[in-house]
């Protein structure tokens, strides 16, 4: 399974670009400011697109995108998202004042675009979503505790799997559902904060090392590697050496 991890930062930065992470040639997982670091002709082959929450670091790069849509693509994009994170682009981006609303562009009857609503448990076949049926495997939503309603993505095929946590406290909701998934080869897990800021992480519900250290260990199974992701700009420099060795930092 091709994943490419296109940005994970968690903020504003020149070292990277906020979330976005290409499965296959075809199918992202968020729109944050990375989905900048494919050419047009890549763009032009997506056709899916999983946002797992509203917030604005995995959602930024979605309206621009789409207008790069219009020329040498001959099939709508499809953006699959909870209600609430398709009720929030609607209302306050796709309204024809901070974008157009390209549920209705060029044609209402046609446009470039397709929301589709989402819940937690909701599965895919993989071979649906890639071109000429030619994936295998799925790709499964999971809820994770985040501030707004937010999904963790597993992707499994039969050489891999890989569990995206995206933005999630650590508790009994994100120890229950990465043990329901089995044997993870990639677990790749958000931490925002640095341990002294641990009451920040809890408010906001974000994690720190100590909370990513408590969550592995609470699963049943080790996940084969542990990606780090979702690192503040802000204290960057201070978290990466809180983070355990064994752990890869993007």
């Amino acid at each position: 399974m091709a994943i490419r991890v296109l940005g994970c930062s968690g903020g504003l930065d020149s070292a990277g670009g906020s979330t976005c992470i290409r499965v296959g040639e075809n199918i992202l997982i968020d729109a944050g400011t990375g989905l900048s670091a494919l050419s047009i002709d890549e763009m032009r082959k997506i056709e899916h697109i999983f946002l797992t929450h509203s917030h604005m670091d995995h959602i930024a790069a979605l309206p621009m995108f789409l207008s790069n849509m219009f020329e040498k693509v001959d099939h709508q994009v499809k953006v699959y998202a909870q209600a609430h994170t398709i009720e929030k682009l609607t209302t306050h981006i796709f309204n024809n004042e901070i974008w157009p609303d390209f549920r209705k562009v060029p044609t209402a009857q046609s446009p470039i675009v397709k929301f589709i609503e989402t819940a937690p448990g909701d599965s895919f076949q993989l071979r649906s979503l890639m071109p000429f049926g030619t994936g295998a495997g799925m790709l499964t939503l999971f809820p994770v505790d985040h501030t707004v309603p937010t999904v963790g993505v597993s992707v499994r095929d039969d050489s891999s799997h890989f569990v995206f946590t995206s933005d999630t406290t650590a508790g009994d909701l994100l120890d229950r559902e990465l043990n329901k998934l089995g044997e993870i080869d990639v677990l790749m897990i958000e931490c925002s904060f640095t341990d002294d800021k641990h009451e920040l992480a809890v408010q906001t519900k974000h994690m720190t090392p100590q909370m990513v250290d408590n969550t592995l260990s609470n699963l049943s199974r080790a996940p084969k590697e542990v990606w780090i992701s979702h690192l503040k700009p802000s204290c960057a420099a201070e978290l990466r050496p809180q983070l355990s060795k064994k752990y890869k930092v993007l």
